[in-house]
């Protein structure tokens, strides 16, 4: 490997340094791949480039063979808050330096001669560094569109046409959502391209070129009614579709037989059941709202170890989640609201840890983006986010095992009840 490219990598593993100390995280090395997800998302959300996990572990385990292409430097930048990678590498140039191993000379020659050369290298790099640091292209004349293949119900066939002739690129891609696993690569004379949607939500569909967010849509793949589901431990990509009646004496459940029969081996306490409802019924504005409901995760009803409950309320552009847990895996869990993410990692969840054995009754109140949770009628946690996620698009529930909802309700700003569920 020549100087030059030598010296690119050495700042490549400072900015993976830097990304793992802005998580909390000691050494690169240690990024787990709860880590790498959120690290995707964060990354994408301040910077518009979405990044796939895999790409992120190369990077920050010095695993890459070629340097990594210009928009994903200057995406990793814009993250750590420089302005490109330029900007980035001219801030740290000592330290990429003292990275390098040089050999040592076993003579001296005068300082004013060895000036001259010197002079003339670091004129050179700079130039190259200069030429190579170019903005992120507009692709402006890119066309993008979709429409689905039936009107509600999962799985759903998404159709996109698309046009992005014009360009010349290395590779390009269609992405469903924000999920990176969910990616479909197009050619540049091609016109349409379809892609299988198993989840309902208010996806955003993304076309990227070399790594770059050129285009983005919406999706809406709705339900009628409530939707059940087993998040496959298998394959978390594709569920599996619980289709007897989950509403029961009052609730939504799905019993531990009921998943069974659905060939889910219990004892690997692996599996996640979920409920879904994402329509039009569920509708208001995402930044001023009230949301109420019961639920519980009991062991002996097949809650796992942890009991953790997730709550999602979908948005436009992204989702607020509420994550209950029993006391001692508080450090497995986050909170979201906006774009900012909570994580127990490194922050004090300790009020969202429960007795999950029972029903406990949570309260989101959001007033211009100014959040406060009650957990059984007493306030636990407030806070406040930029940006927004727009209209109300839905709401789903997630629960390691088996996990119940006694009901759902959605208020207006006035307190006008707009949604209930009591099942």
């Amino acid at each position: 490997m020549n100087n030059e490219a030598e010296q690119e990598k050495n700042f490549v593993k400072i900015i993976a340094r830097k990304i793992a100390e802005k998580l909390h995280v000691d050494d690169p090395e240690h990024l787990q791949q709860r880590d790498y997800e959120n690290l995707n998302l964060k990354i994408e959300e301040k910077t518009g480039v979405n990044l796939s996990v895999s790409t992120l572990k190369r990077i920050t385990k010095n695993q890459f063979q070629r340097i990594p292409q210009k928009n994903t430097l200057n995406a990793l930048a814009q993250f750590l808050d420089y302005e490109d990678w330029y900007d980035f590498k001219n801030n740290y140039a000592t330290a990429a330096k003292t990275i390098t191993k040089k050999p040592q000379l076993n003579f001296k020659l005068p300082k004013r001669v060895l000036f001259i050369p010197v002079a003339i290298i670091a004129i050179a790099l700079f130039a190259i560094i200069l030429l190579n640091s170019k903005p992120a292209k507009s692709y402006s004349e890119v066309s993008f569109t979709s429409r689905t293949n039936v009107s509600s119900g999962v799985p759903n066939t998404v159709i996109f046409d698309y046009d992005i002739s014009m360009y010349d690129f290395d590779s390009a891609f269609i992405q469903q959502s924000w999920d990176a696993r969910r990616r479909a690569e197009i050619k540049k004379n091609e016109k349409y391209s379809t892609s299988v949607y198993y989840y309902p939500g208010y996806h955003r569909a993304k076309i990227m070129i070399n790594d770059q967010l050129v285009r983005e849509i919406p999706v809406y793949i709705t339900t009628d009614g409530w939707l059940s589901l087993i998040q496959n431990p298998e394959n978390d990509l594709i569920p599996i579709y619980v289709n007897e009646d989950c509403i029961k004496n009052g609730q939504i459940y799905l019993p531990p037989e009921s998943v069974k029969a659905h060939h889910i081996d219990l004892s690997k306490n692996n599996h996640s059941t979920c409920f879904y409802f994402v329509n039009d019924d569920f509708s208001g504005d995402s930044d001023n709202f009230g949301f109420e409901t019961q639920v519980k995760n009991n062991i002996n009803e097949g809650g796992q170890a942890c009991q953790v409950c997730e709550i999602s309320v979908f948005g436009e552009y992204g989702r607020h989640v509420v994550q209950l847990s029993n006391p001692g895996c508080i450090g497995s869990i986050f909170q979201k609201f906006g774009p900012q993410y909570a994580m127990g990692t490194n922050n004090d969840l300790s009020a969202f840890g429960t007795n999950m054995d029972e029903w406990n009754k949570v309260k989101i109140e959001i007033s211009n983006k100014m959040v406060t949770i009650l957990l059984n009628d007493e306030e636990i946690y407030s806070t406040s986010y930029e940006g927004s996620n727009g209209a109300l698009k839905g709401v789903s529930y997630r629960f390691a095992g088996s996990g119940a909802v006694d009901y759902t309700r959605l208020y207006n700003p006035n307190g006008d009840l707009t949604f209930s569920s009591d099942f």
